[in-house]
Protein backbone atom coordinates (compact mmCIF):
# COMPACT_ATOMS: atom_id res chain seq x y z
CA UNK A 1 0.00 0.00 0.00
CA UNK A 2 1.18 3.46 -0.76
CA UNK A 3 0.12 6.61 0.86
CA UNK A 4 0.80 10.09 -0.68
CA UNK A 5 1.57 12.48 2.66
CA UNK A 6 0.98 15.98 1.83
CA UNK A 7 3.26 17.86 4.86
CA UNK A 8 2.45 20.99 3.46
CA UNK A 9 1.74 23.60 0.22
CA UNK A 10 2.95 26.92 -0.87
CA UNK A 11 4.94 29.61 -3.43
CA UNK A 12 8.51 30.37 -3.38
CA UNK A 13 8.56 31.73 -7.14
CA UNK A 14 6.83 32.67 -9.68
CA UNK A 15 6.53 30.19 -12.89
CA UNK A 16 9.11 32.62 -14.66
CA UNK A 17 11.45 32.58 -11.98
CA UNK A 18 11.63 28.20 -11.86
CA UNK A 19 11.55 27.65 -15.43
CA UNK A 20 11.96 30.70 -17.32
CA UNK A 21 8.81 30.67 -18.89
CA UNK A 22 6.84 33.40 -20.14
CA UNK A 23 4.22 33.63 -16.74
CA UNK A 24 4.36 35.58 -14.20
CA UNK A 25 1.71 33.89 -11.97
CA UNK A 26 2.61 32.61 -8.61
CA UNK A 27 3.63 28.57 -8.54
CA UNK A 28 2.03 27.00 -5.76
CA UNK A 29 3.26 23.37 -5.47
CA UNK A 30 2.43 20.88 -2.93
CA UNK A 31 5.51 18.94 -0.83
CA UNK A 32 4.92 15.71 -0.24
CA UNK A 33 6.61 12.15 1.29
CA UNK A 34 5.44 9.08 0.83
CA UNK A 35 4.21 5.95 3.34
CA UNK A 36 5.12 2.35 1.55
CA UNK A 37 3.99 -0.49 3.31
CA UNK A 38 4.77 -3.97 1.45
CA UNK A 39 6.46 -7.01 2.65
CA UNK A 40 5.85 -6.49 6.33
CA UNK A 41 7.71 -3.38 5.96
CA UNK A 42 6.80 0.54 6.80
CA UNK A 43 9.23 2.57 4.98
CA UNK A 44 8.86 6.70 4.01
CA UNK A 45 10.03 8.09 1.04
CA UNK A 46 11.32 11.47 1.73
CA UNK A 47 10.27 13.44 5.07
CA UNK A 48 8.61 17.02 3.51
CA UNK A 49 9.52 20.61 4.41
CA UNK A 50 9.26 19.95 8.15
CA UNK A 51 7.42 21.62 11.21
CA UNK A 52 6.30 25.00 11.66
CA UNK A 53 8.80 27.68 12.89
CA UNK A 54 12.63 26.97 13.08
CA UNK A 55 15.55 28.63 12.10
CA UNK A 56 15.91 27.95 8.20
CA UNK A 57 14.10 30.82 6.26
CA UNK A 58 12.45 28.17 3.62
CA UNK A 59 8.63 28.15 3.45
CA UNK A 60 8.10 29.98 6.45
CA UNK A 61 3.99 29.44 6.22
CA UNK A 62 4.29 25.97 6.18
CA UNK A 63 1.82 23.82 7.84
CA UNK A 64 3.76 20.28 8.78
CA UNK A 65 1.35 18.27 8.17
CA UNK A 66 3.48 14.99 8.25
CA UNK A 67 2.49 14.14 11.64
CA UNK A 68 -1.13 13.73 11.30
CA UNK A 69 -0.71 12.38 7.79
CA UNK A 70 0.98 9.20 9.40
CA UNK A 71 -1.78 9.24 11.91
CA UNK A 72 -4.40 9.20 9.44
CA UNK A 73 -2.80 6.63 7.96
CA UNK A 74 -2.61 4.56 11.07
CA UNK A 75 0.53 4.78 11.51
CA UNK A 76 2.96 6.63 14.18
CA UNK A 77 6.93 7.31 13.50
CA UNK A 78 7.92 4.69 15.79
CA UNK A 79 6.41 2.20 13.08
CA UNK A 80 8.61 2.80 10.69
CA UNK A 81 11.45 0.67 9.61
CA UNK A 82 13.54 2.44 6.91
CA UNK A 83 13.57 6.15 5.96
CA UNK A 84 14.87 6.86 2.06
CA UNK A 85 15.95 10.24 0.96
CA UNK A 86 15.72 11.14 -2.65
CA UNK A 87 18.42 14.03 -1.99
CA UNK A 88 19.12 16.62 1.04
CA UNK A 89 17.40 19.51 -0.09
CA UNK A 90 15.45 21.68 2.43
CA UNK A 91 12.15 20.25 1.71
CA UNK A 92 12.74 16.30 1.50
CA UNK A 93 14.16 16.34 4.72
CA UNK A 94 12.08 18.83 7.11
CA UNK A 95 10.98 15.47 9.66
CA UNK A 96 14.34 14.16 9.63
CA UNK A 97 14.79 15.22 13.26
CA UNK A 98 12.67 16.49 16.27
CA UNK A 99 14.12 18.36 19.18
CA UNK A 100 17.41 16.88 18.58
CA UNK A 101 16.57 13.31 17.89
CA UNK A 102 15.10 11.30 14.99
CA UNK A 103 11.41 11.84 14.43
CA UNK A 104 11.27 8.35 13.21
CA UNK A 105 13.05 6.77 16.15
CA UNK A 106 13.41 2.86 15.30
CA UNK A 107 13.94 3.80 11.69
CA UNK A 108 17.25 3.39 9.88
CA UNK A 109 17.89 6.35 7.10
CA UNK A 110 19.37 5.97 4.09
CA UNK A 111 20.47 8.90 1.31
CA UNK A 112 23.19 8.34 -1.47
CA UNK A 113 26.62 9.48 -0.01
CA UNK A 114 27.49 12.17 -3.10
CA UNK A 115 24.21 14.58 -2.05
CA UNK A 116 25.33 14.23 1.85
CA UNK A 117 29.41 15.19 0.74
CA UNK A 118 27.69 17.83 -1.58
CA UNK A 119 25.09 19.46 0.86
CA UNK A 120 27.63 19.52 3.59
CA UNK A 121 30.24 20.74 1.83
CA UNK A 122 29.01 24.14 -0.01
CA UNK A 123 26.06 25.10 2.91
CA UNK A 124 26.86 22.93 6.25
CA UNK A 125 25.73 26.41 7.90
CA UNK A 126 22.12 26.22 6.75
CA UNK A 127 20.20 25.05 9.78
CA UNK A 128 18.27 22.79 8.07
CA UNK A 129 21.86 20.99 6.72
CA UNK A 130 23.28 21.48 10.66
CA UNK A 131 19.60 20.25 12.33
CA UNK A 132 18.80 17.53 9.75
CA UNK A 133 21.18 16.25 7.84
CA UNK A 134 24.25 16.82 9.65
CA UNK A 135 22.97 16.54 13.11
CA UNK A 136 21.07 13.32 11.83
CA UNK A 137 24.33 11.44 11.12
CA UNK A 138 25.33 12.57 14.00
CA UNK A 139 23.56 9.88 15.98
CA UNK A 140 24.70 7.47 13.85
CA UNK A 141 21.31 6.62 11.82
CA UNK A 142 21.89 8.12 8.63
CA UNK A 143 23.51 5.47 6.51
CA UNK A 144 25.30 6.54 2.95
CA UNK A 145 25.32 4.15 0.23
CA UNK A 146 27.12 4.20 -2.94
CA UNK A 147 23.91 3.25 -5.32
CA UNK A 148 22.87 1.03 -6.98
CA UNK A 149 21.58 0.58 -3.82
CA UNK A 150 18.95 -2.24 -2.21
CA UNK A 151 19.13 -0.65 1.60
CA UNK A 152 16.17 -3.48 1.96
CA UNK A 153 14.64 -6.77 0.28
CA UNK A 154 12.43 -4.87 -3.00
CA UNK A 155 13.57 -1.46 -1.94
CA UNK A 156 16.43 0.12 -4.30
CA UNK A 157 18.09 3.53 -4.81
CA UNK A 158 19.07 4.41 -8.08
CA UNK A 159 21.39 7.58 -7.97
CA UNK A 160 20.16 9.91 -11.53
CA UNK A 161 22.21 13.14 -10.71
CA UNK A 162 21.15 16.29 -12.23
CA UNK A 163 18.83 17.89 -10.12
CA UNK A 164 21.88 17.39 -6.90
CA UNK A 165 24.71 15.41 -7.59
CA UNK A 166 23.44 12.42 -5.71
CA UNK A 167 19.70 12.84 -6.18
CA UNK A 168 18.11 9.50 -6.96
CA UNK A 169 14.73 7.81 -7.52
CA UNK A 170 13.69 5.18 -5.67
CA UNK A 171 12.28 1.53 -7.33
CA UNK A 172 9.93 -1.05 -5.22
CA UNK A 173 7.66 -3.49 -7.23
CA UNK A 174 5.11 -1.79 -9.59
CA UNK A 175 5.82 2.02 -8.35
CA UNK A 176 9.21 4.33 -8.18
CA UNK A 177 9.47 7.16 -6.74
CA UNK A 178 10.90 9.77 -8.65
CA UNK A 179 11.66 12.54 -6.24
CA UNK A 180 12.39 15.80 -7.82
CA UNK A 181 13.63 13.99 -11.05
CA UNK A 182 10.63 16.75 -12.94
CA UNK A 183 8.97 19.16 -10.40
CA UNK A 184 6.22 20.32 -12.51
CA UNK A 185 4.01 18.79 -15.51
CA UNK A 186 6.11 21.59 -17.40
CA UNK A 187 8.41 19.29 -17.12
CA UNK A 188 6.75 16.20 -18.57
CA UNK A 189 5.50 18.17 -21.77
CA UNK A 190 9.45 19.47 -22.31
CA UNK A 191 11.53 17.16 -20.70
CA UNK A 192 14.60 19.79 -21.85
CA UNK A 193 12.90 22.58 -19.97
CA UNK A 194 15.33 23.20 -17.06
CA UNK A 195 14.36 24.47 -13.30
CA UNK A 196 16.51 27.14 -11.63
CA UNK A 197 17.33 25.16 -9.08
CA UNK A 198 18.63 21.93 -10.81
CA UNK A 199 22.60 21.88 -10.30
CA UNK A 200 23.44 19.93 -13.66
CA UNK A 201 20.32 20.68 -15.72
CA UNK A 202 22.07 19.27 -19.15
CA UNK A 203 22.34 15.48 -17.34
CA UNK A 204 18.88 16.04 -15.42
CA UNK A 205 16.96 16.76 -18.93
CA UNK A 206 19.14 13.69 -20.48
CA UNK A 207 18.29 11.37 -17.67
CA UNK A 208 14.31 13.03 -18.17
CA UNK A 209 14.55 12.15 -21.89
CA UNK A 210 15.54 8.07 -21.12
CA UNK A 211 13.27 7.58 -17.97
CA UNK A 212 9.77 9.14 -18.79
CA UNK A 213 9.79 6.75 -21.67
CA UNK A 214 9.85 3.80 -19.46
CA UNK A 215 7.77 5.01 -16.90
CA UNK A 216 5.46 6.03 -19.63
CA UNK A 217 5.15 2.54 -21.30
CA UNK A 218 5.04 0.23 -18.00
CA UNK A 219 2.41 2.19 -16.54
CA UNK A 220 4.11 2.21 -12.96
CA UNK A 221 2.64 3.90 -10.45
CA UNK A 222 5.07 7.07 -9.76
CA UNK A 223 5.08 9.17 -7.09
CA UNK A 224 6.82 12.61 -7.33
CA UNK A 225 8.01 15.05 -4.79
CA UNK A 226 5.95 17.91 -5.77
CA UNK A 227 2.71 16.47 -8.36
CA UNK A 228 1.72 13.51 -6.03
CA UNK A 229 1.19 9.82 -6.80
CA UNK A 230 0.25 8.78 -10.20
CA UNK A 231 1.49 8.00 -13.72
CA UNK A 232 3.31 9.72 -16.58
CA UNK A 233 1.60 9.33 -19.85
CA UNK A 234 2.45 9.77 -23.46
CA UNK A 235 1.09 13.01 -25.11
CA UNK A 236 2.42 13.10 -28.78
CA UNK A 237 6.11 13.55 -28.57
CA UNK A 238 6.10 14.55 -25.07
CA UNK A 239 4.43 13.36 -22.09
CA UNK A 240 1.48 14.06 -19.18
CA UNK A 241 0.40 13.76 -16.06
CA UNK A 242 -2.31 11.30 -14.79
CA UNK A 243 -2.45 11.87 -11.24
CA UNK A 244 -3.98 8.84 -8.81
CA UNK A 245 -7.51 9.64 -7.58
Amino acid sequence: MITPLLDAAGTFATVREAFGVDDDGEWRLPFYAYLVRAGGQTVVVDTGVGPPGGEDPFLPDREGLLPSELERAGVSPGDVSLVVLTHLHVDHVGWNMRDGKPFFPNARYVVERADYEWITGVRPDRAYVRDNVIGLHATGRLELVEGPAEPAPGVRLVPTGGHTPGHCIVELDGATFAGDLAVHELQLADPGLAYVFEEDPAALAATRARLLPQLADSGRLVGFGHLGLGRVTRAGSAFGWQPLD
